[in-house]
């Protein structure tokens, strides 16, 4: 209760310091040290305070987006008024910018630019007049720093198309070489083409891409064999075949490792290993902090997170003074391996589980450390099987037998049989045995007395139905075949319409008992007359 008042006099507090008479101000939240520091109820990352704006990677070339000038371009090819750039060869692209010249306003330039206020126009190929399918224009630049052999790099670059007529789909390549000194290539060549038709330049990448009226973000993915110190950005080498002379406009050139645009963040070792760590890649200048669940790892402010503090989403903030990027999430669960075990004991008998000495039924739980290091949980089921009585009234024919287990019963009586049941346990058996009754006359007087005129059986309630019976004379002669007979249908003794000959025959018949097995009795009587 005291607990409950503290609490409220504390929002009354806040309430009263936030609409008072006076205004109180709330330090702005801290990103990185686990506190709702404004006391909005929003820590950390939860917190619009901390939320990260764009942050691009630092790009290898100089004047990415063609904002740093030496002069206001005034006419077409003007890429010499762009700081860094070189006239890349003989045909060279336009320089649009906002500062003076208003040669692209006789263009359809689709809006808004994608950075700051100049781009680069390219031709690839003329055929308007005077055809040239070689007349490809190519923006060159030195590089920043060397592109390092075997590096995955990525260039991020944007497109843009006027009217489909004028701006058909294209392939933008990236070329490259180790030494600046190959810049320009094809000088007074206008049919020279793509820069790899000369020595020194190799093709670095390519990427497809299409628009109308709108500019397109695309990205190449590149290794090189070998450094680069140099590159140009334009068109594929192939030569085209149109009407027009196919336009492009190209800004904003985001050219790094790849591992510089998308901080991903990577798990080293077994989740359940004590060396068990996340890390994304090193990222030069900036400054790490790790967080889970959204809020800050106290003390965790390096590139590697160690140690961590349970099962969570992680990510690692990197900072610089140009802003601030998240790496992706990484859900940390150590894995709880599992595993299901179903034992039966007997009544009377134990079984030992997790420190216990289990007698009754149920389901328990143990939790093990497995050699990996994470949790191994076993789930045992147990059931105690009864001691299994069972009383069993059977009826056999001789010479049969009743079998019970490994044990034959061939003559009528009760029994005790003790088992081992399907369990393993003791289970104990009552049997008591009795013959089927089935009456077999070994005479009969057909004379129509109404005594013994028929041959038949003298059926009990231990059969079911007479399924056949046949008579033979003592030459092998069938003197008599029915089928499905009651205790009153049998051989009337005649054959052929005519009384039988006294004497002996021979029969076989085919019974169905109560226990719904059919059985062949054969035997022999008298015909008396």
């Amino acid at each position: 209760m005291e607990s409950l008042f503290r609490v409220l006099i504390l929002l009354a507090l806040t309430q009263f310091l936030k609409t008072g008479s006076h205004v109180t101000s709330f330090p702005p939240e801290i990103c990185d040290n686990a506190i709702d520091d404004d006391l909005d109820g929003r820590i950390d990352l939860h917190d619009p305070d901390c939320s990260c704006s764009t942050l691009e990677p630092t790009s290898l070339i100089p004047n990415h987006s063609f904002e740093e000038q030496e002069c206001c371009p005034m006419s077409h090819s003007r890429v010499d008024c762009l700081q860094g750039w070189i006239r890349a060869s003989q045909t060279t692209p336009d320089y649009f910018h906002s500062c003076d010249w208003t040669g692209a306003g006789a263009l359809d330039i689709p809006q808004t630019l994608p950075d700051g206020e100049g781009f680069i126009g390219i031709i690839d190929g003329s055929f308007s007049s005077d055809p040239n399918p070689n007349w490809k224009e190519y923006v060159g630049i030195c590089l920043e720093d060397t592109l390092q052999i075997d590096t995955l790099y990525r260039l991020q670059l944007h497109v843009g198309f006027l009217s489909q007529r004028t701006s058909p789909s294209t392939d933008i390549v990236i070329f490259g070489t180790a030494d600046c000194a190959n810049l320009p290539f094809g000088l007074g060549d206008a049919t020279f083409g793509c820069p790899s038709n000369g020595p020194g330049w190799i093709r670095l990448g390519s990427v497809s891409v299409a628009g109308e009226n709108e500019w397109k973000q695309v990205e190449i993915l590149f290794r090189s064999n070998n450094n680069i110190a140099a590159v140009v950005i334009g068109p594929d080498c192939y030569q085209r075949s149109l009407e027009n002379d196919p336009y492009y406009l190209i800004d904003k050139l985001i050219l790094a490792k790849d591992q510089n645009f998308n901080v991903d963040i990577v798990a080293n070792d077994h989740p359940c290993s004590p060396s068990f760590e996340l890390s994304i890649p090193p990222q030069l200048g900036y400054r790490y902090q790790g967080y889970k669940d959204g809020i800050a790892v106290v003390g965790a402010t390096s590139r590697t997170l160690t140690s961590l503090p349970g099962a969570g989403e992680y990510q690692v903030r990197i900072e610089n003074e140009l802003g601030c990027k998240l790496s992706e999430t990484f859900q940390h669960a150590p894995p709880s391996f599992y595993s299901q075990t179903i034992q039966t004991i007997c009544e009377g008998t134990a079984v030992h589980f997790n420190g216990q000495i289990l007698q009754t039924a149920g389901i328990f739980w143990d939790t093990l450390t497995a050699t990996n290091q994470c949790d191994s949980i076993v789930e045992l089921n147990l059931e105690v099987a009864p001691h299994e009585e069972k009383e069993i009234s059977a009826k056999i024919f001789p010479p049969e037998t009743y079998q019970i287990g490994s044990f034959s019963f061939s003559t009528p009586g009760n029994y005790v049989q003790n088992l081992i049941s399907s369990t393993g346990c003791d289970s104990t058996i009552y049997l008591e045995l009795d013959y089927f009754r089935l009456y077999t006359p070994n005479a009969f007087s057909p004379n129509d007395d109404g005594l013994n005129d028929i041959f038949t059986f003298g059926c009990s309630p231990d059969v079911k139905s007479i399924e056949a019976l046949i008579v033979f004379d003592r030459w092998g002669n069938i003197v008599y075949e029915g089928e499905s007979l009651s205790c009153q249908n049998g051989w009337n003794g005649q054959v052929n319409g005519k009384p039988a000959l006294a004497g002996v025959y021979v029969y076989t018949s085919t019974i169905l008992f109560t226990d719904d097995k059919v059985r062949q009795l054969d035997g022999s009587f008298m015909l008396v007359r």
